[in-house]
C-alpha cells in the first residue's frame, strides 16, 4: 500500500511542478478546497486542544528559522503568498492569482485585498515587498537560498507586486508555500527587536494569533476572529477558539498523552506505536507518503575529519539500511533512502540504489586507502529521546562490523542544530529534513557552496553548476536528469552526508477532533479542525 500512496503523490508532485511554471487557479476556501476528514457532519464552532510537538521551537522568524518544528507554529500564524493543498497542488493564498512571463524571469502576482496583520496593519504590495527583500537581502538570512534568483521586487499598486528574476526559476513557487513567502508585519518585527525571534506577538496575518510563548513549556494560539479563510461549504474560519502547543521530546511520552486525552493531536509517531494508534478506538489515524529524509551529517569543514570525503562515502558502505528501517523506531515503516530526493518528488529515481546492501570489505578498503589508521567519530544526537538512542545504537553496531567506532554523545537538539550551523560539530549528527514540496528544496541548500543549509560545509564546482543549471530549467524531464546527475556526484562520488531513508507523514487525532488532513510535510493544517460536541 505505501508503494501506491507514493506513486500518488509522485503523480501530485509533477502536477506542482507544471502549475508553478503555468500560473494560478482561484482557491475554493482557506482549506485549499478539502473537505473535513474523517466526515462527520456540520462543523462545530469553539474548543481548544493541546498539539503534543516533537521538539521545541528555536526561531519563529520565518527570516531565521532553520527547523521544522518551527514550522508547525508558523503555519497557524502567518499566511504565505501561496500555499499547497493535500494533493500536491500549488493554491493562491494572499496571492489570489499570479501571472509568468514568456521568458519565465518575472512573475506577477494579484493579492487578496481582504486581509490584515493581527496587528491591525494592512497587507498590500508594499508589505510583500518588504519581507521578499527582508529575507533575500539580510546577512544571516536562511532564506537566501530560496530566493537567489529574485533580481528585484517591485510594486504595480497596493494589490500587486511583481517578482523580476535574474533567470527563470523553477521551484520558485514552490519556495514561496513556505517560510519565503510568509508574511510578517514590518511594525511588529521592528518594534520587537530580539525578541521577535521566539515573541513574534500579532506579527502574521493566519488564522491563528500567537498569545503567548514560553519556552521549554508552551504556546498558545488563538483564533484570530477576522481572518479571511472560508472552507468549501462556505463556513468561515477557523472553528477552533484555541491550541496550545506543547513541546515533549520523548515518543513514548507525547504518545502517551494523546491516549490518555492530554492532547488532541500528533504528527510524530514509531513506528512501533503505529498498530496501536490504528486499532485504538480513541484515535484516528492517517498518513500520507511523506517528502522527508533521514541522514548522517559530517562536518567535512577544512580541519575536520570528513574534511576527506572518502571516509563519508566508508560509513554509508558500512550502513545496513533495510535494518535501519526495519529494526530502528520506524519498524518498518517508510522506505530505504539513499539520497534527498524522496518518492513523493517527481524527480524520484527507484532504481537509484548505490548502496544496496551492507558493503563492509569496501568500507574498510576505503578506510585503509585513506591511510589515517582506525576511523573512529563523534555521533551526536539530541537527549530525551530513547527512540533516537536505539536508532544512533543501532547504527553504531552496523559501523563496528567495519571497523568503525561510532561515539554516542546527546545533547540538547537546538544546541546539536546550533553546533551544525557553526560548522563545528566535531564528527556526524543524526538530523533529518522534513522535507519539501519542490526536490530543489531537498537539495540545493544542503549540497551547493555556502548555502545556509550546508551544514557540512560541503563544496563540489561540478555539484554547484548541476543544481544551478536545473533551478532555470522549466522542463520537468530535463530538470529531472540535472538533478539526479548532481545526486550521483554528491551521495556517490563525492559524498555530501549519509542519507538512509524516507518516512510517511502521520497525524494522530483523538476522535472527536475532526477535520485535519495529512500533509506529505507533516504540518497539520488547524484551521479546518474542530471539535466534535
Amino acid at each position: 500500500m505505501r508503494s501506491a500512496r507514493y506513486l500518488l503523490a509522485l503523480l501530485s508532485a509533477f502536477t506542482v511542478l507544471l502549475a508553478a511554471c503555468t500560473g494560478g487557479q482561484q482557491p475554493t476556501g482557506g482549506g485549499g478546497g478539502a473537505s473535513p476528514t474523517p466526515a462527520a457532519g456540520k462543523p462545530v464552532y469553539g474548543g481548544s486542544v493541546t498539539f503534543a510537538l516533537e521538539n521545541d521551537v528555536s526561531d519563529l522568524d520565518p527570516m531565521l528559522s532553520g527547523l521544522f518544528v518551527d514550522r508547525n507554529i508558523m503555519y497557524g500564524i502567518y499566511d504565505s503568498l501561496v500555499r499547497v493543498d493535500p494533493k500536491g497542488n500549488i493554491i493562491p493564498w494572499l496571492a489570489e492569482k499570479w501571472e509568468t512571463s514568456s521568458d519565465g524571469k518575472a512573475v506577477t502576482f494579484t493579492l487578496r485585498k481582504d486581509v490584515k496583520f493581527h496587528d491591525g496593519t494592512a497587507l498590500d504590495a508594499d508589505a510583500v515587498k518588504w519581507n521578499i527583500d527582508r529575507y533575500r537581502t539580510t546577512q544571516g538570512s536562511r532564506r537566501t537560498a530560496d530566493l537567489s534568483s529574485v533580481e528585484s521586487v517591485s510594486v504595480v499598486d497596493s494589490s500587486t507586486v511583481k517578482f523580476t528574476l535574474k533567470t527563470a526559476f523553477a521551484p520558485l513557487l514552490a519556495a514561496l508555500v513556505d517560510r519565503a513567502g510568509m508574511m510578517v508585519s514590518k511594525a511588529v518585527q521592528q518594534s520587537a527587536g530580539a525578541d521577535f525571534t521566539l515573541k513574534p506577538f500579532k506579527a502574521g496575518t493566519g488564522p491563528f494569533i500567537l498569545t503567548e510563548a514560553v519556552k521549554n513549556d508552551h504556546y498558545t494560539l488563538e483564533k484570530n476572529a477576522s481572518w479571511w479563510g472560508k472552507d468549501k461549504d462556505g463556513n468561515k474560519l477557523p472553528f477552533l477558539d484555541k491550541i496550545t502547543i506543547r513541546p515533549i521530546v520523548d515518543p513514548d511520552v507525547r504518545f502517551t498523552n494523546i491516549r490518555t486525552g492530554n492532547a488532541q493531536v500528533i504528527n510524530g509517531l514509531q513506528g512501533k506505536d503505529v498498530p496501536a494508534a490504528k486499532s485504538d478506538p480513541t484515535l484516528t489515524y492517517q498518513d500520507v507518503g511523506a517528502l522527508d529524509w533521514a541522514s548522517l551529517v559530517p562536518n567535512s569543514a577544512p580541519g575536520f575529519l570528513f574534511a576527506e570525503h572518502r571516509l563519508i562515502k566508508a560509513v554509508s558502505l558500512a550502513l545496513d539500511r533495510q535494518e535501519i528501517l526495519d529494526k530502528g523506531p520506524t519498524q518498518g515503516v517508510g522506505v530505504v533512502g539513499y539520497g534527498p530526493i524522496s518518492p513523493a518528488h517527481f524527480a524520484y529515481d527507484a532504481s537509484f540504489k548505490p548502496y544496496p546492501k551492507q558493503d563492509i570489505d569496501a568500507a574498510k578498503k576505503l578506510v585503509a586507502d585513506v591511510g589515517k589508521g582506525p576511523l573512529k567519530f563523534e555521533l551526536l544526537v539530541q537527549s530525551g529521546s530513547p527512540a533516537t538512542l536505539q536508532l544512533a545504537q543501532l547504527i553504531q553496531a552496523e559501523l563496528a562490523k567495519a571497523d568503525i567506532t561510532a561515539d554516542i554523545k546527546t545533547q540538547l537538539f537546538n544546541d546539536i542544530v546550533t553546533l551544525q550551523q557553526n560548522h563545528k560539530h566535531l564528527g556526524m549528527t543524526l538530523v533529518g529534513w522534513s522535507g519539501r514540496l519542490d526536490p530543489d528544496g531537498n537539495t540545493y541548500d544542503f549540497v551547493v557552496t555556502g548555502s545556509p543549509n550546508n551544514d557540512s560545509s560541503y563544496s563540489n564546482a561540478k555539484v554547484d553548476d548541476l543544481m544551478k543549471q536545473q533551478r532555470a530549467e522549466s522542463d520537468p524531464a530535463k530538470r529531472k536528469a540535472l538533478l539526479q546527475q548532481a545526486q550521483q556526484i554528491y551521495v556517490v562520488e563525492d559524498p555530501a552526508r549519509v542519507w538512509y531513508q524516507h518516512g510517511v507523514s502521520p497525524i494522530v487525532t483523538v476522535k472527536n477532533f475532526m477535520g485535519l488532513e495529512p500533509y506529505p510535510d507533516r504540518i497539520p493544517r488547524f484551521q479546518t479542525g474542530y471539535l466534535q460536541k
